[in-house]
């Protein structure tokens, strides 16, 4: 592969004498070499750009990510095996289905599912997001309404008892975030103030008749 087929900001993975790494290319060295950022993994699990950058002859470069804008990189890294938290920290996907508690990370991060992304086959089902209604909070005037907002009440309240529970909870959290920023996106689009009840709705206490 040409050295001008690198871009700054795209992922690789490099294997050397010392084992195998990814990083970030943040610049070309003459024709045969790439200066890269590795990720390098902290105590607290999470991998973190690397300050310094090391000089990598290209037949050391195994994987390659070409990215044509910012919003391909969670994708990229995520075909190397991490899930970015934010632009400049990563879990491994090994790590956090050992589980690893992580941050949530920031819900722009996010990379949509695959039933999210057939956009073609689904066209005529699918609405956008700008063209959906605002979430409304339903009133406690029923028993099924009333349950619901108990059981999102006792779900923050929840302190998993294991690791997998842990993550569990990590996961439905980070989709409550991507909900609540699309929400609030539309919010804003239409002039309307913002919700604060999401993950906190009153309970209510009127009895139902037998």
């Amino acid at each position: 592969m040409k050295v001008t087929s690198y871009s700054v900001g795209d992922p690789v993975e490099v294997n050397d004498a010392e084992g195998t790494y990814t990083g970030i290319v943040v610049g070309t060295i003459g024709k045969q070499a790439l200066s890269v950022q590795m990720i390098k993994k902290h105590k607290d699990g999470i991998y973190r750009t690397s300050a310094d950058a090391f000089e990598v002859p290209l037949y050391a470069i195994t994987k390659h990510k070409p990215l044509q804008s910012d919003d391909d990189a969670p994708k990229a890294f995520d075909e190397l095996g991490f899930r970015m938290l934010d632009g400049e920290s990563f879990v491994r996907h090994e790590d956090e289905e050992a589980g690893l508690f992580v941050p949530i990370g920031d819900a722009g991060y996010e990379i949509p599912s695959e039933d999210e992304s057939d956009s073609e086959s689904m066209k005529d089902f699918i609405v956008s997001d700008s063209e959906c209604e605002p979430f409304t909070l339903a009133p406690n005037d029923s028993p099924f309404v009333r349950d619901t907002h108990r059981a999102v009440n006792e779900f923050n309240d929840w302190q998993p008892q294991n690791n997998k529970e842990e993550q569990t909870r990590q996961f439905i959290i980070r989709q409550e975030a991507r909900a609540v920023a699309i929400d609030d996106n539309a919010r804003f689009e239409r002039n309307m103030p913002g919700e604060s009840t999401y993950s906190r709705p009153p309970v209510g206490t009127a009895v139902d008749p037998a």
